[in-house]
């Protein structure tokens, strides 16, 4: 069993629609992993370089949209690699970042994957702070009503702290709910962004302040690796994945996480929960996990990671019983 706590779907309202049609704040991302994204196109880097230069043109963009839907990355295809790959759940993030990028994607497109693959996903719905109520109140009827699990913000993309006491509403009603929030804690790339939205130190007084609500520090705290270390050691109620990272680079000395993986051993080893965004990555998930696997763990820690404590933080226990654990 392995439960992926960070990853999207690979289709045109997810991934593609943003792909093709970055905003200022992702056009560095669009950079960087254009390159890697190519491959769920079924194209050549220089084939898909090309297209791009000329992604001002409506027909290119939906020549390409097309081709993912019925290429590698089917939504068909793209489960069948799930439970090739052993994947019982994996997360699809819905953000809301619509301040940022101009739009945003109902829960219902969520809901009706999760029908559609039973079992198969965990979703979760975003938060928007500049709407106020109209957001908090859809998060709610999202994990309330249509089979949500979770939440998931990016602070940078909202020009917020995670402190910020806009975001508290939201805080308190997880808290009651018992729904954990994903919240981006890492560097971002934008760069007409501060790196610093994705400092660990800004979750600790939400930490306090709301002792029983599940955070998951979303792509490991990198490079802050001694603050995130110090308080997953600390916070009975803060959680993390290392997504977004190759994992071969995790387990690499001097590139910042050797305190992460000595601690995972020992003191945070209920903390750590496996998250991959192998597909924002252009990784085939097998890969991914088998560079986890690498990772100098014992075994009852690896076991742990992948599912075992995601199983605690997303009350999937009574499920659980149902499910093959080979």
């Amino acid at each position: 069993m392995i439960i992926d706590t960070s990853n999207t779907l690979p289709t045109r309202e997810m991934l593609f629609d943003d792909l093709f049609s970055p905003s200022e704040e992702n056009k560095l991302y669009f950079r960087m992993f254009a390159t890697a994204w190519a491959k769920w196109l079924d194209m050549s880097p220089e084939e898909f370089e090309a297209a791009a230069e000329r992604l001002s043109d409506k027909g290119v963009k939906e020549e390409l949209i097309q081709r993912a839907e019925s290429g590698p990355m089917s939504m068909d295809n793209f489960v069948k690699q799930l439970k090739q790959a052993g994947i019982t759940y994996s997360a699809v993030h819905n953000m809301d970042e619509q301040n940022a990028t101009g739009s945003a994607l109902p829960n219902d497109y969520v809901a009706d994957i999760l029908n559609k693959y039973p079992d198969q996903f965990i979703g979760f719905t975003g938060f928007n702070p500049h709407k106020g109520k109209k957001s908090l109140d859809e998060a709610e009827r999202a994990l309330t009503r249509l089979g949500l699990r979770a939440v998931v913000f990016r602070p940078f993309m909202h020009r917020l702290f995670a402190n910020d006491p806009k975001y508290y509403p939201l805080y308190a009603l997880c808290e009651d709910l018992g729904a954990p929030i994903w919240i981006h804690t890492s560097v971002n790339w934008a760069t007409n962004q501060s790196i610093y939205y994705g400092h660990p130190k800004y979750l600790e007084q939400v930490l306090i302040d709301f002792p029983k609500l599940k955070i998951i520090a979303g792509h490991g705290g990198w490079p802050w690796i001694p603050d995130i270390v110090i308080m997953l050691w600390k916070y009975e109620n803060l959680f993390v994945d290392t997504s977004a990272h190759r994992p071969r680079y995790v387990a690499k000395p001097n590139t910042g996480w050797d305190m992460f993986l000595h601690f995972a051993n020992s003191t945070i080893q209920d903390k750590i929960l496996f998250g991959s965004d192998w597909v924002s990555m252009g990784m085939d998930i097998g890969d991914v996990i088998r560079e986890v696997n690498e990772w100098p763990l014992k075994p009852h820690v690896k076991e742990k990671l992948f599912w075992k404590n995601a199983l605690r933080v997303f009350n999937l226990e009574e499920k659980s019983k149902y499910i093959s654990q080979e």
